[in-house]
């Protein structure tokens, strides 16, 4: 009888540990993922052979952003230009509130986000907005210049 109960204990154990097991798997292939090309990160086309990229931090403006109300996409590929000394890190940030409606992992020079979403997406409009630039050192990480660039936010 004693044997029993430890057969049956082992065998328990052993069901809720495939249990678990199951449980793990089922979670990783459905969680979200969190990785940069998965945030819509890609690689920008190279500067052409025989070309050189601009000396200093290069500055991307965008007078206009159009926003999808149902999914918050935003129709826009937020870049940091080749040759740039510097990661970029991009938010959006609404002017009359000062909300930040956006805000990017850091980008290396050569890639950019292509249609990012909107973390909060206004009621269909337009928007006063500011698009701004926090920059770190390729080489050691310390901020560098930054930048602020005026938009307007299109929400449709």
């Amino acid at each position: 009888m004693e044997s029993s109960k430890i057969k049956n204990t082992v065998i328990i154990t052993l069901a809720l540990l495939l249990l678990a097991a199951i449980g793990v798997i089922v979670w990783y292939l459905t969680s979200p993922p969190t990785s940069g090309a998965d945030q819509g990160i890609v690689k920008l086309t190279p500067t052409p052979a025989g070309e050189t990229a601009p000396d200093g931090i290069q500055i991307p403006g965008y007078a206009s952003l159009e926003a999808d109300s149902t999914t918050g996409e935003l129709q826009v590929l937020f870049q940091n230009p080749e040759g740039n000394p510097c990661t970029f890190q991009i938010e959006l940030i609404l002017k009359d509130t000062g909300e930040s409606v956006y805000k990017s992992p850091d980008i290396e020079p050569g890639f950019g986000v292509e249609r990012p979403r909107l973390s909060k997406t206004p009621a269909p409009g337009a928007y006063a907005a500011v698009i701004t630039y926090t920059t770190q050192s390729l080489e050691d990480k310390t901020p560098m210049n930054g930048a602020s660039v005026e938009t307007t936010l299109v929400v449709q």
